[in-house]
């Protein structure tokens, strides 16, 4: 949870009918985010820890702290898999 996430600058994002896509340039593969992920996007535009992603949308969305937390590292995996986060540990 002391782990901190920063949205890579690789991608190019842009916003279509509600979702926001993003394109990996260097892989050349895409991601779409709806719902909540767009806003964990927005978080980690700054170097930011997990534990403050997860407190800031605990508290924004009113889902208990253990759910958010699950749904974020999910999150942040994945998008560190697509190359799209960098992760320091």
């Amino acid at each position: 949870m002391t782990t901190t996430v920063t949205a890579s600058d690789h991608p190019t994002t842009n916003t279509v009918d509600g979702e926001l896509v993003l394109l990996n340039r260097e892989t050349r593969m895409y991601q779409g985010l709806t719902g909540v992920g767009p806003r964990v996007w927005e978080l980690i535009q700054e170097p930011t820890t997990v534990q403050r992603v997860v407190e800031t949308i605990a508290d924004e969305y009113d889902v208990a702290d253990e759910s958010c937390e699950d749904d974020v590292l999910t999150f942040v995996g994945t998008m560190a898999d697509e190359k799209l986060v960098e992760i320091d540990p």
